[in-house]
């Protein structure tokens, strides 16, 4: 173990518990005898144990960052190094807004960063302006002190939390905009993977990258017609000498921007948004077209089973099911533009999760009215993106 180099021509080497405690062992008998008692039951047999898991944790820790080179398991702040390496970075955290109403006493002021709370999450939010009241209602935005996805109702900020003499009363008459948790290592990783090209032109790799590394952009498909006649893929005509992107989130202008960024000059769109883009360099506006996915809504039916070590197994499947359809599992891009429903990838996702819960039977339905339960891939077309909900999923436990 004293001589242990667990980086080779092979790549990371992290030896079995039983090799570590066997070396331990036989160390002591050489400094003891070989007649020497190594059961844990003894004196010796406790202090063997005892530092063979102290250089179980140094190898696991030695082995976890050397690993961090590897852009395929980095995590953290190596994987933001390696991501800076292309160009690109992890989403940040957004915070949660809402506007509300504030009403008190007339001339006083709220200045901007005065604090309110939600009564339902207990959660701080502050004024993002400074606003006068009136003899009425004055509506002024709010932003979560803590970033992250979190959902306001309507009428629940109605705490007030800074005691400023003259405001009397806070509520919000509409439901508040979530905001979004920092993008995981999981989702980062897989980032990198489509926006290696970020700094080429042209090609598809090139534009697929630009159009990823737009803000909101999730997942597209992309086709390209390289002849000079029209040219039938799935449900689309493409244009001769034309490429078609299906982009599911990120802003019209932004996607188109980048689109444009990208393309070969002369090259035609295809598609039902059209955006007018100014090209800033030659001046010209280009109306660059491309689509938005239909949705597509399905239905699962989980029969499980699950050890005693899973005290929820309803919510743990429904919980499991959601992160891959999100993409929330390394490896595993989820449900993308253009990606069928697969029974076996979604049965995957549980036992990957919670190996403790059994998948007898896993069925799927793209009928929501009269749903037909079957293990039949359900097929998702270049324009279109599968889509299920917590209520959407049915967990059978016989």
């Amino acid at each position: 173990m004293a001589d242990y180099e667990y980086i080779n021509s092979t790549g990371v080497i992290v030896p079995d518990t039983s090799d570590i405690l066997t070396g331990v062992q036989n160390e002591y008998k050489a400094a003891f005898g070989n007649d020497l008692s190594v059961d844990p039951s003894t004196p010796q047999g406790i202090l063997i144990n005892a530092e063979a898991l102290a250089r179980v944790d140094v190898v696991t820790n030695n082995a976890a960052l050397a690993n961090q080179i590897n852009p395929n398991l980095a995590g953290g702040v190596f994987l933001d190094a390696i991501l800076a390496l292309t160009g690109s970075e992890r989403n940040p955290a957004i915070h949660t807004t809402v506007i509300a109403q504030l009403s008190g006493v007339p001339g006083t002021i709220v200045p901007a960063g005065s604090q309110a709370r939600d009564s339902v999450n207990n959660l701080v939010f502050e004024s993002m302006t400074t606003v006068i009241l009136t003899s009425g209602t004055v509506d002024v935005g709010f932003r979560a002190i803590e970033p992250g996805a979190f959902t306001v109702a309507i009428n629940t900020l109605t705490q007030i939390v800074d005691m400023i003499l003259g405001w009397e009363i806070i509520t919000n008459a509409v439901t508040g905009t979530p905001g979004t948790n920092e993008q995981s290592d999981a989702s980062a990783r897989a980032l990198r993977r489509v926006t290696l090209a970020a700094q080429g032109s042209s090609l598809p790799e090139a534009i697929i990258s630009a159009v990823y590394l737009v803000e909101g952009v999730k997942s597209l498909s992309f086709r390209e017609n390289y002849t000079d006649v029209p040219v039938v893929i799935g449900p689309i005509t493409l244009a001769p000498h034309s490429i078609y992107l299906c982009v599911d989130g990120g802003t019209d202008i932004d996607v188109a921007t980048a689109i444009l960024s990208k393309k070969s000059g002369g090259c035609n769109y295809n598609g039902d948004v059209i955006v007018d883009v100014l090209e800033p360099f030659s001046g010209q506006i280009y109306p660059v077209q491309f689509d938005r996915p239909t949705l597509v809504p399905f239905l699962v039916r989980a029969t499980v089973s699950a050890d005693v070590s899973i005290v929820d197994p309803v919510t743990a499947v429904i919980d499991a099911i959601l992160r891959y359809v999100n993409g929330e599992i390394n490896g595993e891009p989820g449900l993308i533009v253009g990606a069928s429903v697969s029974c076996f990838e979604l049965a995957g996702a549980i036992t990957c999760l919670y190996p403790g819960i059994f998948v007898h039977n896993l069925e799927t339905a793209d009928d929501l009215l009269t749903p037909v339960f079957s293990n039949a891939e359900i097929p998702i077309e270049i324009n279109e993106i599968a889509t299920t909900t917590a209520g959407s999923i049915i967990v059978v436990i016989p």
